[in-house]
């Protein structure tokens, strides 16, 4: 490992750092016929002369800039950025890989993440394992994200009459790509000098700390963040099956912003705009 970061010493701390990291779980994961570590190892960064990580950048937003973001974006946008500001949170693969006959439930007031869209491309697992619940026999079945009745209206009209397809799609029904949506909408809505300059974690970073800041139980915090489990009791906590609980909890926290209300013009499709002049 000495060697190999030495080798990356070039790059950046934190780079080196998450490349470091996957090495550490490659080695972890080596397991015997008793599901023993075959090669426990306890890491020492000096020794290893690991660059240290100052702290980073992390830009967020708050109320008035979450409903500055919404106001100035098209309403097809403008559904993408509440959804991952005012549920979950999900991140914005999650929701880019949203199918209206696969991933939402009829009232609107739950959304089943069990894929992610990436480069183009609908992968059937989520970013993180701990992002995804499993059943008894080891097998992924996604996590269970829930919104309150404000959100869910505005994702009902959103949908209007489409029965199937992607949630967020252009208008030949293909994918919308994250690199669209931050270089024709996103960026140039932050170019504003009054909001912080950032990408698609501002909006899971708002909504992590509005439900911190709730009353909120911890556990059900980390089956909507789909954070890894803090105790193993949380594992035996079978939130999937009382979704009444869910909702309550969901109404009671709410989004942390005024949803604005729905202008008119074309709705249920994600089209990129061209800046004109």
């Amino acid at each position: 490992m000495k060697d190999f970061v030495e080798c990356i010493s070039s790059l950046a701390p934190a780079t080196i750092r998450d490349y470091a990291n996957t090495v550490k779980a490659v080695v972890a994961s080596a397991l015997d016929e008793n599901g023993e570590a075959m090669f426990p190892r306890k890491w020492s960064e000096e020794f290893i002369d690991a660059p240290v990580v100052k702290q980073q950048r992390q830009p967020s937003t708050d109320r008035e800039g979450m409903e500055a973001i919404l106001k100035e974006a098209n309403e097809q946008y403008r559904v993408l950025y509440a959804l991952l500001a005012g549920c979950g949170p999900m991140r914005a693969g999650e929701a880019l890989g949203l199918e209206i006959d696969k991933h939402i439930s009829e009232d609107c007031r739950t959304l089943y993440i069990r894929q992610k869209a990436k480069r183009g491309i609908l992968q059937p697992y989520t970013k993180t394992r701990s992002g995804t619940e499993v059943n008894l026999d080891g097998e992924c079945i996604g996590r269970d994200v829930d919104l309150c009745s404000p959100l869910a209206t505005m994702l009902r009209v959103f949908i209007g009459d489409r029965k199937s397809g992607l949630l967020f799609c252009r208008p030949n029904g293909l994918q919308v790509l994250q690199r669209t949506v931050l270089k024709m909408s996103l960026h140039r809505i932050l170019d504003n000098p009054e909001l912080e300059k950032g990408g698609f974690n501002i909006f899971r970073r708002f909504r992590i700390t509005h439900i911190k800041t709730s009353e909120c139980p911890d556990f059900l915090q980390h089956f909507w963040s789909g954070h890894a489990s803090t105790h193993v009791s949380e594992r035996y906590t079978k939130l999937l099956k009382d979704r009444e609980f869910r909702l309550r909890w969901a109404e009671k926290i709410g989004t942390g912003f005024t949803l604005p209300k729905p202008s008119s013009g074309l709705r249920g499709l994600l089209m990129p705009f061209r800046k004109v002049g």
